[in-house]
């Protein structure tokens, strides 16, 4: 493992296995998702070790972790600077890079004379799918009427 803003912390057995889970996934997984996974392949592994885990890898930089007001954080195994677009309907989380988003940051320091050390955009809305759902039922009530 490498040095984080508290210098260097030692690379267990467990922490390697949780770091490889989020590195290994596709999608941005919860605590519990991820919990899921190590229990697979360390049977023996307890919840709450992954979740401090999880948490001191962000810590360290070694990983992301993406909070959305009431729901689960999600990691994300990106750690440089990018957004998110979020499904409200099923949830997905996908990484979209926005270079508008960088002159958004300068224009927030500028109006309100922060420093800003970092800053996430999620863009809301509804994927291909659940729209394909949703204009699918809107054409069946339509057929009824």
């Amino acid at each position: 493992m490498s040095a984080g803003p508290r210098g260097t912390f030692r690379n267990t057995t467990q922490r390697a296995i949780i770091l490889a889970e989020v590195e290994a996934a596709e999608e941005h997984l919860t605590a519990g998702e991820i919990f899921k996974r190590v229990r697979q392949r360390y049977p023996k592994v307890a919840y709450g070790t992954v979740y401090r885990t999880l948490h001191l890898l962000a810590e360290h930089k070694l990983i992301q972790e993406l909070t959305f007001a009431d729901q689960a954080s999600r990691f994300d195994k990106r750690t440089d600077r990018h957004d998110h677009v979020h499904c409200t309907v099923c949830g997905v989380l996908l990484d979209v890079d926005v270079p508008v988003a960088l002159l958004a940051h300068r224009v927030a320091e500028e109006q309100t004379g922060f420093e800003v050390t970092r800053h996430h955009t999620v863009f809301e809305g509804v994927c291909p799918e659940c729209l394909k759902v949703r204009n699918a039922g809107a054409k069946a009530v339509a057929s009824m009427s």
